[in-house]
């Protein structure tokens, strides 16, 4: 198993990256990253689906499965496309938020996860094997120092009850880092299955969520990593605190609706980088398939920065955590498990590859009139012409 991974470069104080000292205004930073996602393609869309009604089963017969196989059609701009190289993605932070007992496990169990992860001792390495799909991890912000200085933003967040997680800075950064590791362990056109870990991330996955959907903090802290009701009833108590701290006089937040900067007063290092993963892995042509409630808030932030993310986006099961089912609704996305999974780390982007890429060798062999040829993402002069054949490129109109 190839494995990716990261130390640290910076602590609270560092700010933002050589870009920004740079003088290089956020916005441009973000648009490298936003521009580069293409158009989703809805005419090869809608011919895969044209094609699939003329074969030896009715189209649609294989029900989600079949319109993510029109949706891969679209993103690989291709009607004959062929079972995708899986690769799952997890991204390690800590959170100062923890500290509270927020978790069924220690803050310093992270570590010791990403470890295992690191040397293939971990459930998502099985489930990847399984699939024929290899595990890539990195640490953006680990409180102790794995080695490796490549992608790391910082030593953990700050509690989020009394400051903001991290600096704008640091976030941008964050998801930045997470584009580039996108770019380095995803081949263009393949699976792209994303997770995360980090104590105490549900938490703040849960103070995100409440933000970004204007949702009651009661209706989305859930149990996590198995907790009792008095737990539960601690993390509510905890976002409140949260939401309160980054709310005007008026209540409305201090931030306004910039999802970066909300992102930086509750979120995590590993939340921000899934955004940047979720992105690149977007403009690599990519299926990307999400994991559970922590990607999920992740993904709805990339949607809110680039709407035409959505159309690359699957969900790969819907989870225990209160807050997933409701982002998932909020992006229109339908989960292809929903088997009561709260494990993380990958495991239900890893586990949903194996019934998506089993649609797509049905696909290959009944469009297969000779050898399919080899899927290539999108270049820029094809996503244009794309955005012409498509009349809402932020996902409004379904196939």
């Amino acid at each position: 198993m190839e494995v990716s991974r990261a130390a640290d470069r910076s602590g609270h104080e560092a700010g933002g990256g050589a870009a920004e000292r740079a003088g290089v205004r956020p916005e441009e930073r973000l648009g490298v990253l936003t521009d580069a996602v293409g158009a989703f393609d809805r005419r090869t869309a809608r011919l895969a689906r044209l094609v699939a009604a003329t074969g030896s089963r009715p189209a649609g017969s294989l029900g989600r499965l079949d319109e993510i196989g029109w949706q891969v059609a679209g993103i690989l701009r291709t009607h004959r496309a062929r079972p995708l190289p899986v690769v799952v993605s997890v991204l390690a932070g800590d959170h100062g938020v923890a500290e509270h007992g927020v978790s069924a496990h220690r803050p310093e169990a992270t570590a010791r996860l990403f470890a295992e992860i690191v040397a293939g001792q971990a459930p998502v390495c099985a489930l990847a094997a399984r699939v024929g799909g290899r595990v890539e991890a990195a640490d953006l912000g680990l409180r102790t120092d794995t080695g490796d200085h490549r992608y790391k933003i910082g030593y953990g967040t700050a509690d989020i009850t009394r400051a903001d997680a991290m600096t704008f800075g640091q976030a941008l950064d964050s998801i930045e880092a997470g584009a580039r590791f996108a770019h380095e362990v995803f081949p263009a056109g393949s699976m792209a299955a994303c997770g995360e870990i980090g104590v105490g991330n549900t938490t703040s996955a849960a103070a995100l969520a409440a933000r970004l959907l204007g949702a009651d903090p009661r209706d989305l802290a859930g149990r996590g990593s198995g907790v009792g009701e008095e737990i539960v009833r601690l993390k509510t108590r905890l976002v409140e605190q949260a939401l309160e701290r980054t709310s005007g006089p008026d209540g409305d937040p201090v931030h306004g609706g910039d999802p970066v900067r909300q992102l930086a007063a509750l979120g995590g290092y590993e939340l921000c980088g899934n955004v940047g993963v979720i992105l690149a892995a977007a403009a690599r042509g990519c299926l990307v398939v999400l994991d559970g409630c922590m990607t999920a808030v992740s993904a709805l932030i990339a949607c809110r920065l680039c709407p035409q993310v959505r159309e690359y986006l699957v969900a790969s099961h819907v989870s225990t955590e209160p807050a997933h089912r409701m982002l998932l609704d909020e992006m229109g996305l339908k989960p292809v498990l929903d088997l009561e999974m709260r494990l993380g780390m990958g495991s239900g982007a890893a586990l949903a590859a194996g019934p998506v890429n089993a649609l797509l060798a049905v696909t290959e062999l009944a469009a297969a009139s000779g050898p399919p040829p080899a899927a290539s993402p999108p270049s820029n002069e094809q996503s244009r012409n794309a955005t012409a054949q498509s009349p809402d490129p932020s996902g409004s109109e379904r196939i």
